[in-house]
Formats: C-alpha cells, structure tokens, sequence
C-alpha cells in the first residue's frame, strides 16, 4: 500500500496510509503545505471538514497542527477504510466519519458541528470532471458552498483542476485567492 507522511504540527514525520486505486489523487505535499501556511494563524481556532475525504491527508495534517476536531466524508469504502485505519494509528479521538455521498452527507456534517458548537474550514477536494460520471462536478461542489451555513462556517478552500475558473461568489462565500500548482488550483473563500 502507498504511503505519504504528516508535513507538519504534533504529528509530524508520521505515515498516512493511501488507498491503492487509479481513481485516488491525494493532494500533493507541496499543496497541503500551502493550506497550511495560509490556515497557520486560524487553525486551531476552529474544526475542519475534509469532503471527498480519500485517506484524509489534508484533514488529518489540520488535527496534527491543532484543528479542534475534524471531519470527514467519503462514498469509496476502500478509501473510507484506509481513512479509518490512518485514525486508528494515529490514535486521533477527535475525528467523526461518514461513508457516503458528500452532497448527501453534508446537512449531517452541519448538524455535527452544531451540536459540538463549532465552525470548521471546509475543504473540499471532488473527483476531476475528467473521471467518468463526474462531468457536472464543479457545479455540483459550488451549489453545495453556496448552501453552507454561515453559522458553521469559517471558510473554505477547494481542490480542483487549474481548467476550471470557479465563480468568485458563493453564497456566503467570497474568493479570497488562487493558488495555482500545476494542473492542481486551490481556491480559497471567505466570509
């Protein structure tokens, strides 16, 4: 099974386990850094919510520098389970999983965060609209940030191909900046 490691915080140095299947695209080092970098000063102020979750990389790396709690959502079981052991060695209690759809899933998420009093980053990282039956996933993703809350949401940042230019206003959300790796653009939204 394929490997990455922890980059940063309490965790640091520490192997995530990654899902072994074509369709898996774990965000890249060099991006996750760059979340964090930009989260440094506000991350341990709140929880942070990973849709389309994989092996929980990117939210696992925001528990290890502080987050206080994380969430996360899947729909692959393979992915789901290796999500699951990554916790489990990582001996993480401050985690809540769901195996399903993220669009789905995601009004649970909010009551979660409610319920715990909390407002979380929410990244999301959805298939590429490459991968077949995906086509109209961007808008499906943006319809979803223009729903949240703003009672659970600090902000939110999504991983997509650099192909794709996502509208500037979402809901709630306004676009604070682009970062751009590659075929890979992270776009961060604000309050």
């Amino acid at each position: 099974m394929n490997a990455a490691k922890i980059i940063g915080g309490a965790l640091k140095g520490r192997k995530i386990l990654l899902p072994e299947r074509d369709g898996s695209r774990p965000t890249k080092a060099i991006a996750r850094e760059s979340i964090f970098d930009s989260l440094q000063s506000e991350i341990g102020a709140f929880a942070f919510a990973e849709l389309f979750a994989g092996s929980g990389s990117v939210g696992l790396e925001a528990i290890s520098r502080g987050a206080k709690s994380a969430i996360f959502i899947e729909r692959d079981k393979t992915a789901f389970n290796v999500l699951k052991q990554n916790i489990a060695a990582l001996k993480i209690s401050n985690a809540k999983c769901f195996l399903g759809d993220s669009f789905v899933l995601i009004a649970r998420a909010i009551e979660y965060l409610k319920a715990q009093k909390q407002k979380a980053w929410f990244y999301l990282d959805p298939p590429f609209s490459i991968r077949e039956g995906f086509s109209q996933i961007y808008e499906q993703t943006q319809t979803l940030l223009s729903s949240l809350p703003i009672n659970a949401l600090a902000g939110a940042i999504v991983e997509h191909s650099s192909s794709v230019v996502l509208n500037d206003c979402l809901g709630a959300l306004a676009i604070s900046k682009r970062r751009k790796f590659g075929k890979t653009t992270l776009s961060y939204y604000q309050i």
